[in-house]
């Protein structure tokens, strides 16, 4: 059984003081001690479901410090439209069914006007059904084109990061331009995982490449050689790697320990410092389609994402001593375009139903070309997510540092 702490941060002039209140869930509340205990009239309650225990750990808590770190700057700044914003942060436990249950708490008990995430892709696609009927908007923080379709199901869901569909596509177009015409996949036994599975064959004939292998293991596995060595009898020139940390390393350090030759191509999934940490040497020359944010001393300064990254590594650095990866970036994103929704759409938090829609209908409308760290967002009633790979690049790691190979 995960243990689920409860604490209520109360952050007057920058300094916070943790109460334990008990063990259901962590409530953090941005702004003064009177926001605190601030009605929900005056007020814009947000509800972050994010995986601090579970296997989704690595994802969820840079994504709940990059979150409140945001909105704290918000309150310091005066809120949104002169109100407040108090964040109440429950553990989804990387699990599908306790997403679910939370979900229905921050909807129901908390009367939250918003969600930001979960972290995974199998929790998101969890909460499509129940976010519509509980009629509560959800910006989840993760990539299956799924979390948002069919169109007509995800009504009150939409996700931050850009689909699989265009990262794949992406990863086979630079391999068709750097002549690697077999490729492979390896891939977890999840819905990230698994998403790439079904098109990859398709995409890749569109590309003119060949397909030669594909195989997959579990999340926790500590080896992956077997399938290593299935793949490299056919001979492929790249892998393709989705996964999501820490099984990325895994996949690398099998690699590095078999002297696998073809070259080790990771999807966003990997996209944390934690990656070439836990690779160690292993992750040297490998490729991770993922966020600048990585790289961020290498971005040129008339990148339009440049100072909204700069930002968010100065910012998140000074707060927690180490610079953000693309896990933090991702509920940096999420606040972003929440901001950006209760803005466009006039919320008044006071009419609890009312506003929900209201910023259901923004996100849907109102999200036209919005700068991130991890992408530029364009959202239509049709797709409730960003197919654009603006924003988005190819990093390799080189002497232990993601630098950017390849920006879209």
């Amino acid at each position: 059984m995960n243990q689920k702490i409860v604490s209520r941060r109360v952050f007057t002039r920058g300094i916070a003081a943790a109460v334990a209140i008990g063990a259901v869930a962590l409530t953090t509340s941005c702004g003064n001690a009177e926001s605190a205990g601030s009605e929900s009239g005056g007020t814009f309650k947000v509800g972050v479901l994010v995986g601090l225990t579970g296997s989704y750990a690595a994802l969820g808590e840079p994504e709940r410090q990059a979150i409140e770190l945001y909105f704290e700057q918000v309150n310091a700044a005066g809120g949104i439209d002169g109100k407040k914003v108090e964040l109440t942060v429950l553990d989804s436990g990387s699990d599908e069914g306790t997403a679910v249950n939370q979900l229905r708490k921050l909807a129901t008990q908390e009367k939250v006007h918003a969600v930001l995430g979960p972290s995974s892709s199998g929790e998101s696609i969890a909460l499509q059904a129940f976010s519509a009927s509980l009629k509560v908007p959800v910006i989840a923080l993760a990539s299956s084109n799924k979390i948002v379709q069919p169109a007509d199901k995800a009504t009150y869901i939409f996700k931050q990061y850009t689909d699989t569909g265009s990262s794949l596509t992406a990863q086979l177009a630079l391999a068709k331009e750097r002549g690697w015409n077999n490729v492979a996949l390896l891939s977890t036994n999840d819905a990230y995982g698994q998403d790439p599975v079904a098109s990859v064959d398709a995409l890749a004939a569109d590309a003119g490449l060949k397909v030669v292998g594909k195989e997959s293991f579990n999340a926790t596995d500590t080896d992956v050689t077997a399938q290593l060595n299935k793949l490299g009898a056919n001979n492929p020139d790249v892998v393709l790697v989705w996964a999501v940390n820490p099984a990325n390393a895994i996949v690398a350090k099998s690699a590095a320990s078999i002297k696998f030759k073809p070259v080790l191509f990771h999807s966003p999934g990997a996209g944390s410092q934690a990656y070439i940490e836990n690779s160690g040497a292993a992750a040297e020359g490998t490729l991770l389609e993922g966020s600048k944010v990585l790289a961020a001393d290498s971005m040129a300064k008339d990148d339009p994402q440049y100072d909204i990254t700069q930002k968010l590594v100065k910012d998140f650095t000074a707060k927690h001593g180490t610079p953000p990866g693309q896990y933090a970036a991702n509920g940096w994103d999420g606040a972003i375009l929440l901001e950006h929704a209760i803005k466009a759409g006039k919320v008044d938090p006071g009419n609890l139903d009312a506003a929900r829609k209201s910023i259901r209908d923004a996100l849907e409308n109102n999200v036209k070309d919005v700068v991130g760290v991890n992408a530029i967002y364009t959202f239509t009633p049709d797709y409730h997510g960003s197919k654009s790979l603006a924003g988005l690049a190819v990093l390799s790691v080189k002497d232990g540092k993601f630098v950017i190979d390849h920006a879209y």
